[in-house]
């Protein structure tokens, strides 16, 4: 029991530090501020993004296809013994 009121009184105290149960609304930024911003619309990082997804993709389509032909053979190995008959 004392655990639980040890974790309760510890999480209260990291939310109010964290201030998110004195929250405030939305940060207005000026024109000024608005100008700067580019949300990385840069070409460079796009294409580069890309690359590396395509590169993902790829070498997951190769594990698949590497791991389903390791198990067809796992298999055919164990149904040739388990159709030997002695």
């Amino acid at each position: 029991m004392r655990g639980k009121v040890v974790g309760l009184v510890a999480g209260a105290a990291l939310l109010a530090s964290v201030g998110i149960a004195n929250a405030k609304g939305p940060v207005q930024l000026t024109d000024g501020q608005l100008d700067k911003i580019t949300a990385g619309d840069s070409a460079s990082i796009l294409a580069s993004s890309t690359q590396l997804l395509n590169t993902l993709v790829a070498t997951s389509t190769n594990t698949v296809v590497t791991l389903n032909a390791f198990t067809t053979n796992t298999l055919n190995f164990f149904n040739a013994f388990s159709a030997f008959t002695p």
